[in-house]
């Protein structure tokens, strides 16, 4: 079942699309983590049930708090150990650069988005990290677009955010918030929202 949304719920996911993505595609540094700890931010990621580190990250002991981070972040994003990282290709076709990244690449350039100018590093664009970053700048420009990423090319990321969400931590439970944010978007349209 679809559902069409408002201007205020368009935004509110793309901004949760936003933030997700990046948590999901880079690991938090002292300045990031400190952003997540501002109160408007913190409340509002614990209303979802984000465990937000509570950690100061300038401290000794925060300074080791934040590698521990780090390493939860390779584990649960990046090593292979646990099962792929969460990139469509690798998932639905057990390789990098395959059919679903072009297919990703094809509708970030119908909606006119740069992935280059809107997702930093390397990352595959069919990383569910840039998806939801992709998502969210569709959102506003090609809501058309932002409908097929969503209907098309987030199903599959329920296995990787399953597993990552079974361990303990902030990446478990950012898994599991993202899974519900990719449920939500799977269950709206943007074609028409007013």
């Amino acid at each position: 079942m679809s559902e069409s949304i408002g201007e205020e719920e368009v935004a509110a996911l793309a901004h949760a699309a936003r933030l997700f993505g990046d948590l999901l595609l880079f690991e938090l540094d002292a300045d990031g983590l400190a952003r997540l700890q501002a109160p408007e931010l913190r409340a509002a990621l614990e209303g979802l049930g984000v465990e937000v580190p509570g950690f100061d990250a300038t401290t000794p002991e925060g300074a080791r708090s934040l590698e521990e981070l780090a390493a939860a972040f390779y584990a649960a994003l990046l090593s292979p150990t646990g099962g792929a990282p969460p990139i469509a290709s690798l998932w639905l076709e057990g390789r990098y650069e395959g059919e679903a990244a072009a297919r990703v690449a094809d509708l970030a350039a119908l909606a006119g988005i740069d992935f280059d100018g809107v997702a930093a590093r390397s990352a595959p664009i069919d990383h569910l990290g840039s998806i939801l970053i992709l998502w969210a700048e569709a959102a506003g420009r090609a809501p058309e677009v932002a409908d097929v990423l969503a209907s098309d090319h987030l199903a599959w990321a329920g296995r990787p955010l399953a597993r990552i969400a079974a361990g303990d931590g902030f990446y478990a439970s950012l898994a599991a918030a993202t899974r519900e944010l990719v449920e939500a978007l799977a269950a709206t349209r943007l074609s028409g929202a007013t």
